[in-house]
């Protein structure tokens, strides 16, 4: 993490390389509010990595510089929060990996000692724009949604939630030879929170190269958080239960069978996991 700014101390797990913040949503939220709100404040940004991102990341250093140098760096999905509780948790062997992911349908909150809540998606976003609507803060929109456009989404943002402020938006579908035009868009605004939903890592290294020119603001990389129907996108969020169990992904797959060769990154995920705890002397650690 990047330790040179960050002034509140967090416990992180090491996960294939990545540390990860143990924070619960409503901590996280409390947290980037609180940045964003210090006008002050240096540029700063966020990333929630997925099962196939951090696999990617093993073979990639400057894709685990990318999770490693973010201000904040937050779980997305069920398997991040099993891989802490598995490394961290207790002894690591083949019974217990197993067992612990047994636990993942019949006691998900077993696993929740490490990493508390699953920060992915509109579960984080939706209550990070209402907190920036309560404090007064502005929002600029970065992205490209499959079956719409990103006006869609701030039209929808402005309905649903009344009094956020929209400092603007931009097409994710763009060049680098139109950057400079929103690099200079995002100066004029200045916007507190932007949020860049481009898929990785397409959006996290566009807001690697905005945040050198840019005097304040956290960006934060929301994949495709702007596909939900919340959104104004088309994609359904996941039953409540469903939600509450970590099973987004199997939903997702359901819903769309494409999906299924980007899932065939968990049972590889599980076992680096399993190689991970058998090679290395692992502690949580405070930043």
């Amino acid at each position: 993490m990047n330790t040179t700014s960050r002034k509140i101390v967090n416990t992180s797990y090491q996960i294939l390389g990545v540390e990860v913040d143990a924070l619960s949503i409503p901590l996280a939220v409390t947290q980037i509010i609180t940045k964003a709100a210090d006008s002050s404040s240096q540029p700063s940004y966020v990333v929630k990595p997925y099962v196939e991102f951090l696999e990617k990341a093993i073979s990639e250093p400057e894709l685990l510089a990318i999770f490693n140098d973010a201000e904040w760096c937050l779980a997305d999905g069920i398997s991040l929060i099993w891989a802490a509780h598995y490394l961290y948790g207790g002894r690591r062997h083949l019974g217990r990996l197993l067992g612990t992911l047994g636990q993942i349908i019949l006691m998900p909150r077993r696993l929740r000692k490490q990493l508390p809540q699953n920060i992915g998606g509109i579960t984080f976003t939706w209550p990070l724009l209402e907190a920036a609507r309560d404090r007064g803060l502005s929002v600029y929109l970065i992205g490209s949604p499959k079956h719409n456009d990103i006006a869609h989404t701030a039209a929808t943002l402005t309905r649903k939630l009344p009094g956020l402020s929209i400092a603007g938006y931009f097409s994710g579908h763009f060049d680098r030879r139109l950057e400079a035009k929103l690099a200079t868009e995002l100066q004029k605004v200045r916007p507190d929170i932007i949020l860049v939903g481009m898929g990785f890592p397409r959006q996290e290294q566009l807001i690697l190269r905005l945040i050198p020119q840019l005097e304040h603001g956290v960006l934060i990389g929301e994949g495709g958080t702007f596909d939900y129907q919340q959104f104004g996108g088309r994609a359904p969020k996941a039953p409540g239960l469903i939600g509450i169990i970590g099973l987004e992904w199997l939903w997702r797959l359901i819903l769309q069978p494409s999906r299924i060769k980007r899932q065939l990154a968990i049972p590889r995920f599980i076992w680096h996991i399993y190689g991970q705890g058998r090679d290395m002397n692992l502690r949580a650690k405070k930043f």
